[in-house]
């Protein structure tokens, strides 16, 4: 099979010039939802830092100045003694330790690793559709732009013969109604090309969104539009998707998430014990003086959790049920993912076998193309048949092409279908 070249030429200074590779590592780089996906993944990261801080101790201070205008005093026999001073200054310092809560604080961190990690699977999984996406729509403008191609050359060739019609009209060589069907079937290209025209515009519009690429910017693809010999065993692509599918990776960590929160909600009504210390320096520091004093204040405690409306209980019972939940899912999802990556393999032989037959008929046509157009030139045919056969040339062309995008459309699938990862 001979492989169709295909470049789109856009003649200005700032044209990007992009293969299937590059286009979606430019759209790795700029895509707006994956953009969006990564900031999420970088605020689970931020979580992590929350959960960890709680293992260390915490650390505060304070510190007021205060002037009280009138001084109570107390009197004694005939003495006033004045209970405090005009000018107030207090400075404190506090530090205060978690010792122990059954695990609590080390579970919370667990729990915010696991949403990390879903953040990132969801990452991966959007990727994988953005590379779904571009790759389709890389091949869809290729698919346009030789359409586009065909049908000029559909045109130009029936313009010529058009021509030489008119011309064996002129001469009476040639019915009225076979220059009228020249005629008809000239214009009827027309159509076509527009709206092969009109698609083109909308999808490399669409292909530049899906990319994250400057609506006001141009690019031109290069790449091949062939048919790649590929094997695919069936079995093993489903053993593939099964170990692979972020959906699946997914699923086992809301079931580990799940487990974690029931243990936690478990232990929620266990008290927390916890230490602290204190360091104060005040002034005036005794009744009745004006001196700077200090003092260390060290403390142990714990916070024991009588009664909360039941929430507790009810919190774990939606873990209970969420675990359980996931559990259910699993299996559907397992089954779910079988039967998807069967439709695409059976999609994928079917475009394949309809890729061949394309192929079988253009080499067809196109024989049957030459014979009938000498055969025209000699007077030995119709105008009839001349116009049937090209149509038919033109119609096996585009069959071959819509065959082509179809076929790397079910690659693109199976690829998406499996988890394939670059």
């Amino acid at each position: 099979m001979i492989p169709i070249m295909i470049s789109i030429f856009l003649f200005t200074e700032d044209t990007i010039n992009l293969s299937l590779s590059d286009a979606l590592e430019y759209a790795y780089t700029n895509n707006a939802e994956l953009k969006q996906m990564e900031i999420n993944v970088s605020k689970a990261t931020a979580d992590i830092g929350v959960a960890r801080s709680s293992f260390y101790p915490t650390i505060s201070a304070t510190g007021y100045y205060a002037y009280l205008s009138d001084v109570p005093l107390f009197q004694m026999d005939s003495s006033y003694i004045p209970m405090g001073q005009h000018e107030n200054y207090n400075f404190q310092v506090s530090l205060q330790q978690v010792l122990f809560s059954w695990g609590k604080l080390y579970d919370a961190y667990r729990l915010a690793n696991l949403n990390q990690d879903l953040a990132r699977l969801k990452c991966i999984r959007k990727k994988q559709e953005v590379k779904n996406s571009v790759t389709k729509m890389f091949y869809d403008i290729l698919v346009l732009s030789k359409t586009i191609e065909l049908t000029n050359e559909s045109y130009n060739q029936l313009k010529r013969h058009e021509e030489a019609v008119r011309k064996r009209y002129e001469a009476g060589l040639v019915s009225q109604f076979d220059l009228l069907r020249a005629q008809v079937q000239l214009a009827n290209l027309k159509p076509a090309l527009i709206q092969a025209e009109n698609g083109l515009k909308l999808t490399r519009e669409a292909f530049k969104m899906i990319v994250g690429m400057p609506l006001d910017n141009e690019f031109r693809l290069n790449g091949e539009l062939e048919m790649i010999e590929e094997v695919y065993d069936l079995d093993t692509l489903i053993a593939v998707a099964l170990e692979n599918r972020v959906e699946i990776k997914n699923l086992r960590k809301i079931e580990k998430l799940a487990g974690i929160s029931k243990s936690l909600l478990l232990r929620s009504n266990l008290p927390t014990l916890f230490a602290g210390v204190t360091y104060d320096r005040k002034k005036p520091f005794g009744f009745g003086g004006n001196d700077w004093g200090s003092n260390i204040t060290f403390s142990i405690g714990f916070q024991f959790p009588i009664f909360s409306g039941y929430k507790n209980l009810y919190e774990y019972r939606k873990a209970e049920l969420a675990l359980k939940e996931a559990n259910l899912a699993y299996e559907n999802l397992k089954k779910g993912i079988i039967l998807e990556v069967k439709q695409d393999y059976l999609k994928w032989l079917a475009t394949k076998e309809a890729l061949l037959a394309a192929q079988e008929n253009v080499n067809q046509a196109n024989k049957a193309f030459e014979i009938i157009e000498n055969r025209y030139k000699n007077g030995l045919a119709t105008n009839l048949e001349y116009l049937d056969t090209q149509l038919a040339v033109m119609q096996a062309k585009t069959n071959y092409l819509n065959a082509l995008k179809d076929y790397h459309n079910a690659r693109a699938d199976i690829a998406f279908a499996i988890g394939l990862e670059d």
